[in-house]
């Protein structure tokens, strides 16, 4: 058994925080001692306090340079017996490399990427901070190369270890059941896009396709919703573009849904657009349910889908070829999952195993 921190400072609700949050609890289900470092009222506070995880309250934001929170975090850490610090938001890298310093290397620490690098990051600065990260963790391969390629960090500490699913023998309802239960349309064509409301998820840009669309038998819904305490003029802008349309009465915005097995099992697609989305996890999730794919060519969501099938990419930001392959996936024509792959790989329990041998240092895994 060990002792494990997760940092995570995000006021955000996105795949980021609840991949950290669930990560947190199967790895307490183990037997391994958690805590979560979040700041008051944040999202992911509340969750795991309704989760009864351990919490450690801060007041921080997630910004470079922070020595003096690094050093009271790394005491708290020393004091309390926590081995290993775990984080994924890189704007923590700089807190998370000086807690390791400041703890004299007691607190080893290692970063679960869920973001892209943006270009080469080997600046001497850089280099420096990344030397003090114990394990680079890359949920798909194509990141671990990204890593390779564009940074100086030892490639012995570089990981390929995907994000974890808990699969379930059934799904909660058919479709039919699934729609009436959430009072959608039960006879029309579903089309979700899901995440938060944000110019990186590119709403406006599948709305503006969408329009162009003519079948009166289609429904797009808007899941999620803006980040608190940020700048909401997007939204603001993209809810008044759809309600002067003549089709804004086939937009359904359905705010933030906690049940998303509901949703996915409701919906005949789900369209991902964002350009460069890291890790695509509304693709994994909504493959889990079987739910169709239209995703962007790049990124996590076009490798996701050439490796499990699933669904079909279009070229970024090419409304014309989003409608086309949008057209093949609701007439049927999306190619099969590769269903029994897909579950070992994203599988918890195999996650896990690896996190405890590969990142922990364990001999073996806890239990499979």
């Amino acid at each position: 058994m060990k002792r494990i921190a997760y940092l995570c400072l995000s006021d955000g609700w996105g795949g980021l925080e609840m991949n950290q949050l669930r990560n947190a609890q199967q790895m307490q289900h183990r037997g391994h001692s958690i805590l979560l470092i979040a700041n008051k009222e944040s999202p992911i506070a509340t969750a795991a306090a309704q989760a009864n995880l351990p919490l450690y309250i801060v007041a921080q934001k997630p910004k470079y340079y922070q020595w003096r929170f690094a050093m009271k975090l790394a005491r708290h850490l020393i004091k309390n017996g926590f081995e290993h610090l775990f984080f994924r938001n890189n704007r923590e890298l700089s807190i998370a490399a000086s807690v390791r310093f400041f703890s004299f290397g007691k607190v080893r620490v290692h970063y679960f990427m869920e973001m892209a690098l943006g270009g080469k990051k080997t600046q001497f600065f850089r280099t420096l901070r990344y030397r003090l990260i114990d394990s680079w963790i890359c949920p798909l391969p194509y990141l671990q190369l990204q890593v390779w390629k564009q940074t100086k960090v030892s490639k012995r500490k570089v990981k390929e270890i995907p994000s974890g699913l808990i699969f379930q023998s059934a799904y909660p309802l058919p479709k039919e059941a699934a729609r009436i239960k959430l009072d959608w349309p039960v006879e029309m064509k579903l089309i979700l896009v899901v995440g938060r409301i944000d110019p990186k998820k590119q709403q406006a840009f599948v709305w503006e396709s969408f329009s162009q669309r003519t079948s009166p038998n289609e429904m797009l819904i808007f899941v999620g919703a803006p980040t608190p305490d940020q700048d909401n003029s997007y939204h603001l802008n993209l809810l008044q573009s759809i309600k002067g349309h003549p089709k804004h009465n086939q937009v359904l915005w359905a705010g933030f849904q906690n049940d998303i097995a509901l949703i996915y099992s409701a919906a005949d697609a789900v369209i991902m657009a964002a350009d460069q989305e890291t890790v695509g996890m509304v693709t994994i999730e909504a493959l889990k349910f079987a739910c169709p794919v239209v995703g962007a060519n790049n990124g996590g969501t076009k490798e996701l889908i050439e490796t499990y099938g699933g669904g079909l990419c279009f070229r970024s930001l090419d409304q014309n070829d989003l409608n086309l392959k949008l057209d093949k996936v609701l007439s049927g024509q999306t190619p099969p999952i590769f269903q029994a792959a897909f579950e070992q790989h994203f599988d918890f329990g195999r996650v896990c195993a690896q996190v405890e041998t590969e990142v922990l240092g364990l001999k073996a895994p806890i239990f499979q």
